[in-house]
């Protein structure tokens, strides 16, 4: 075995599009609130996951979420504010 080989070992990597399980609760941070959408919206990668329930001040929050559908062709999600579990990520 090379060191090269060594070194990589257990390496792999992963994709920018993760894909969202519908039934799943995840945590996440909410990275804007979309109006037109009238919800939150957190990044997960490449992924856009849209939050029912989250409000303007959620922005920045890390919220629990409970997945309710996924489009793997558009990579975008739907899923429903279950409860706030951190502050701000902006916070010092």
């Amino acid at each position: 075995m090379s060191m090269l080989s060594k070194y990589l070992k257990g390496w792999s990597l992963r994709t920018t599009k993760p894909t969202l399980q519908p039934g799943k609760e995840i945590n996440v941070f909410l990275a804007e609130y979309d109006r037109e959408e009238g919800s939150g919206l957190a990044l997960v990668g490449d992924t856009r996951l849209y939050v029912s329930d989250a409000e303007p001040e959620h922005v920045g929050m890390r919220v629990r979420v409970a997945v309710r559908e996924f489009q793997p062709d558009d990579s975008v999600g739907y899923g429903q504010l279950v409860e706030v579990v951190g502050g701000s990520s902006y916070a010092g």
